[in-house]
Parts: structure tokens; C-alpha cells; sequence
């Protein structure tokens, strides 16, 4: 019995000896591995990208338009003296006198085309018309402008603006519904190629005859026939010239210029009866303003007296400056190649 228990603890012993040794003889466990692995985690997303102008839709189609530009060649250079362009007219009424005289009357219709007076009353609606050829016109201060052309073929775009409509009989014959303040630009045909350019402000009190407080008037002299016409206007001590274009393509342009009308595809906007530019003046200023023309647009405008063939679409622009050693500003008119329609 006592070899049996020696033999027994004798192999233990090895057992023990060759464990150890063998354990020793392994390679050691990596550092940290008594630490538990990391979790699994989701993937980091991409960094958005910039909102394009904070989301505004027409500043985003701008600049990508400026990102995608390619090289253009300047095809025309039209270069004016300031001294050649003429100035705009001012006048202005006291609050309390009388408005001023020899401003043509609006033109007032009912439903059928008959103008005011009305014996037996409006029928239908009264259409309120500047006179001009075309331009816009606002009634009330907060109103939107209205075009309007003179020309029949061209009303579906603009006729006025509409101030009520009848089913029955009116009972001051629609006098209530032409009094009120109002303000119209208008184009009109001058000699030659000129353009007639009338700002009115006034108040209507129940006839045609509009108490006229604010009338600014000059004629556009011509820098690119049936096409760009220019003048000088004063907004207080500033000094400013003023492009008026038929209704163009809008491009690009400087942050000091001021546009007005004109179309811009991204609006899905109704038709304009006209654009104009206006840059200021000064030493080390300056201003610039892109467009394309569209050719099948000028019959809306005013044709020049010796037309000539144009491309059916035109892009072009105008520009402003004066460098602290330049005399005088100088104002330009450019245009590129002429491409192909844009619409087709």
C-alpha cells in the first residue's frame, strides 16, 4: 500500500513539473487581453456639404452657372461718354397744392371696350391702362406690378391691371373702384431710335385724370440698336446710369447693380414688358450686369428704324467704371458669340 501511494505522488509530481514547463515554453498572451474588446459601433457618416447660398434656389442656379462658365469671346464693344447720355426729369408737387399738369390721362375700359365715362354704369369689369407702349403699373402701395402693352397682339401678356367685376349694375358706376393712390412706368417710341422713359405717382379720385405728385421723364438715347438704350438718373446724391433693355434672359450681376423686370427661368415667372440695369457712378465704383437676348422677344419692343438679322440668341452684358485716375466714368455695352436658342 505504501508503493502505491509513493508511485501516485511521484506522478503527480512530474505532472506538475511538466505543466509548468511547458507553460513556460508558450508564448505570452498579447498585452491588454484581459481587457474585453470594444463594442461594435455604427460607421461615421460624411460631413454634409454646405447648404448652396442658405437653400435660396436662385442664388444656387446663379452660381452654378458661374462654376460651369466657360470661356466666352467678346465679339462687340460699345463704349459711351457719360457726357452723351442725357438726364433724367424730375418734378414733384406739394403734398397740399395742386398735382402736376400735361401728364396724359390713364386709359379706362369696361368689359366690352368701352372707355370712361359709363351713363348706364360698368359692364362686367373696369381694366385700368398707362399710356406708353408697354411698361407695368401698381395700384396701391403694396400692390404687385401689372404689365401691360399697348399693342393688341401683345395683350395676352399684360393688359393693365382689372379693379373689379360686375354681375350686377355698380351704384356709383365704379367711381369707388378707380380712387386711390397708383404709380406706372411706361415706354413710348421718341424720334428716331429713342425710348420715351416715364415714372408716374399719383392718386386717382374716381376719373382718368390721375393728381399727379412725382413725375420723372427723359429719352433714352440708343447705344445697340432696338436693343440697349441708356440714361443718367440722381437717386439723392447718387448718381447712377440707367440700361433699358426689352425683356431679356437675366445672367449674373454686381452687387451694387440694381436690376428691374426681366425674366429668370427659375422662377417659372410671367412675362416682362421690359429690363432695365442701373450701376451707380463714382471714382473707383463700378457695376456689371449679364443677359442673353432673345431675338423673337424684340417684337415686343421697339424695332429699329434699319433692322438688321439677328441671332435667334444673343448674350451680352453692361458695364459701369471709373478707376481713381480715370476722369470721367466710362459705360459700356458687350456682347459675346451668339448661340442657339435656349428654348429649343
Amino acid at each position: 500500500m505504501r508503493n502505491v501511494a509513493a508511485f501516485v505522488f511521484g506522478a503527480a509530481l512530474l505532472s506538475t513539473q511538466g505543466g509548468a514547463a511547458r507553460a513556460a515554453d508558450a508564448p505570452a498572451p498579447p498585452p491588454g487581453w484581459e481587457a474585453p474588446p470594444p463594442l461594435a459601433t455604427k460607421p461615421a457618416k460624411a460631413p454634409k456639404a454646405p447648404a448652396c447660398c442658405q437653400h435660396d434656389a436662385i442664388c444656387c442656379s446663379r452660381q452654378t452657372s458661374i462654376d460651369q462658365a466657360r470661356i466666352r469671346r467678346i465679339v462687340r464693344m460699345i463704349e459711351v461718354r457719360m457726357a452723351d447720355l442725357p438726364k433724367e426729369e424730375v418734378q414733384e408737387a406739394p403734398k397740399e397744392g395742386p398735382g402736376i399738369a400735361g401728364v396724359r390721362p390713364l386709359k379706362i375700359m369696361d368689359g366690352r371696350g368701352r372707355p370712361y365715362p359709363w351713363l348706364d354704369g360698368p359692364a362686367e369689369e373696369i381694366r385700368l391702362m398707362p399710356p406708353g407702349q408697354c411698361g407695368e403699373m401698381k395700384f396701391g402701395k403694396d400692390d404687385w406690378p401689372s404689365p401691360f402693352y399697348a399693342e393688341p397682339e401683345f395683350q395676352g401678356m399684360g393688359s393693365g391691371q382689372v379693379r373689379g367685376y360686375f354681375q350686377e349694375k355698380s351704384a356709383d358706376k365704379g367711381r369707388s373702384l378707380i380712387s386711390g393712390p397708383m404709380s406706372y412706368l411706361s415706354f413710348d417710341r421718341a424720334d428716331g431710335d429713342g425710348i420715351v422713359v416715364e415714372r408716374v405717382e399719383g392718386t386717382l379720385e374716381g376719373t382718368p385724370d390721375l393728381r399727379v405728385m412725382r413725375r420723372a421723364r427723359v429719352v433714352a438715347v440708343p447705344i445697340l440698336l432696338g436693343r440697349v438704350n441708356a440714361y443718367q438718373d440722381q437717386q439723392g446724391d447718387e448718381a447712377r446710369v440707367v440700361f433699358v433693355l426689352p425683356e431679356v434672359l437675366l445672367g449674373f450681376e454686381a452687387k451694387e447693380t440694381k436690376v428691374a423686370g426681366g425674366f429668370l427661368r427659375v422662377r417659372g415667372e410671367t412675362t416682362e414688358a421690359y429690363t432695365t440695369y442701373t450701376i451707380p457712378v463714382g471714382s473707383g465704383r463700378s457695376g456689371v450686369g449679364t443677359f442673353v437676348i432673345m431675338s423673337r422677344w424684340l417684337r415686343r419692343w421697339f424695332p429699329p428704324k434699319s433692322p438688321e438679322k439677328l441671332p435667334a440668341s444673343q448674350p451680352g452684358g453692361v458695364t459701369v467704371s471709373q478707376t481713381s485716375v480715370e476722369a470721367e466714368p466710362r459705360a459700356r455695352v458687350f456682347l459675346y458669340e451668339p448661340e442657339s436658342d435656349v428654348f429649343e
